[in-house]
């Protein structure tokens, strides 16, 4: 018998019904909107219709050990049912792709090593011991020119029913959209070379074909190839994300000489404290973005090493205001980039928890569970470590502080939403920046804030097109 699942809301049901009815779903589902109970309902109902024998299941790291391993135990009609965890040390991995249950959930850095368990015979045969694949955040496969979306993209046809997962869909611009797809219907949208999708559609706008632009009819094209694959759901309810004004800084006489001189040569020399003469450099134009981005962050790592010699604090100043002594007084989420803004955090505030890379599963659970009863003033993200599915809104917290801004608008949306969610009781979400002017900082802000409304729209297009009703 199908769950029954009432204490669902409307277009949640909706979504599920969309992915009972196809082999192929692509879920552009709002960051908060219940994506989890989503996907574990409708991977549920597959298994008791005989649609789907096993599941495996990709999400971020923290995501499949805190969010998916527990969500079953929150709503009745999943009975808590038990969700084998593919993460951990290789005992653990594999106990878990050993065990009987119908749902094993794995991290996307272990999706390599699980595919040499099961190595194909032949390019007719395939081993692996799934027939339903779930992506959770599926735009961590849209890069078609990373080894793992090459590892993995022939090996697709094995799955019968296969669901994507996804806050942002188009995180930066409208190429991204191929990898995702073809994930989920092995190329039958867009078909199966990227490369000639993308001539097909896109135009080079530099003469290293770096960066491509749409033609003026290719967003219509993709909206309409995505109608009967892509359920739209909006977040409806949610607290409003509101981004203050960001706070504009001046950078001090001796930090601006450096800046402009670094922009400028590519190249600088400074001292440490020490009187050390110390080498900041950049070989190229992309990483000169990084180099001046760490001058407005504060600091320079110099001679090529993690060493850093630091310019001013000013940004760490202002977060002060925010949240010291007399600060807000509230829970205060920050956002860092550079490992040195880490650093100098624990620094500022003994005892700092953080998610990011180095933190162990237990280490980070147990900041969760902290976080959420309201126990922590403060707690620290990388947003490439932490910014997908979790659930830190549930003491109530309502303030985002970001160190430095990423610079894709996808993850900017995900770092905003790990507040902006059901089970938010605020009704506004506050974001805190600061910047300074006439830097990378500002270039930063207007792209991001670019990319996030290019995004909006988009969805707003494919939620008009896409309808239940519109599954064939």
């Amino acid at each position: 018998m199908i769950h029954q699942y009432s204490d669902l809301e409307a277009e949640q049901r909706n979504c599920i019904e969309f992915i009972n009815m196809g082999e192929d779903s692509l879920i552009a589902a709002d960051v908060g909107t219940g994506k989890t109970v989503i996907g574990l309902t409708a991977a549920h109902n597959a298994l008791q219709s005989g649609d789907v024998s096993r599941w495996l299941i990709l999400a971020p790291k923290l995501v499949a050990t805190d969010t998916w391993a527990q969500e079953s135990a929150q709503w009745s009609h999943l009975d808590n049912d038990a969700v084998a965890i593919a993460c951990g040390n290789e005992k653990q991995r594999l106990e878990a792709l050993q065990s009987d249950c119908p749902i094993v959930v794995t991290n996307y850095e272990n999706l390599q090593w699980l595919l040499k368990q099961y190595p194909r015979p032949s390019k007719y045969d395939d081993p692996l011991p799934f027939d339903g694949l779930m992506c959770d955040e599926i735009d961590k496969l849209k890069s078609v020119s990373s080894k793992r979306f090459k590892d993995f993209r022939n090996r697709v046809k094995v799955f019968n029913k296969r669901v994507g997962l996804t806050g942002t869909l188009v995180p930066n611009n409208l190429t991204e959209v191929w990898g995702q797809t073809y994930m989920i219907d092995g190329g039958e949208t867009f078909g199966r070379s990227f490369y000639a999708w993308r001539k097909d559609n896109f135009y080079p706008t530099d003469y290293k074909q770096y960066n491509w632009a749409p033609f003026p009819d290719t967003r219509e094209k993709i909206l309409e190839s995505l109608t009967g694959l892509a359920f739209r759901l909006p977040a409806k309810g949610l607290p409003i994300v509101h981004n203050l004004a960001p706070v504009k800084l001046t950078l001090p006489a001796i930090v601006r000489s450096r800046y402009d001189e670094l922009e400028e040569e590519f190249l600088l020399i400074i001292e440490d404290k020490k009187k050390n003469k110390r080498r900041v450099d950049a070989a190229n134009e992309a990483v000169l973005v990084g180099k001046l981005q760490q001058i407005c962050a504060g600091f320079s790592y110099v001679d090529r090493s993690k060493e850093a010699v630091w310019h001013s604090y000013e940004k760490f100043d202002c977060l002060d205001n925010l949240c010291g002594p007399n600060g807000l007084g509230e829970q205060v989420l920050v956002f860092y980039h550079f490992r040195e803004e880490l650093d100098e955090l624990k620094r500022r505030y003994p005892g700092l928890h953080y998610l990011g890379g180095g933190v162990s599963n237990s280490a980070a659970r147990s900041a969760i569970q902290k976080w959420n009863a309201g126990e922590l003033p403060m707690l620290a993200l990388h947003p490439a470590s932490a910014g997908h599915g979790l659930n830190l809104q549930k003491s109530g917290v309502h303030r985002i502080a970001f160190l430095t801004l990423p610079w894709s608008g996808g993850m900017y949306k995900q770092v905003t939403g790990r507040l902006a969610r059901r089970g938010q009781t605020a009704k506004k979400i506050y974001t805190h920046t600061a910047l300074f002017t006439d830097t990378i900082d500002e270039d930063v802000y207007g792209t991001v804030t670019g990319k996030l409304s290019g995004m909006e729209d988009f969805l707003d297009d494919l939620y008009a097109l896409t309808r239940v009703s519109g599954k064939t």
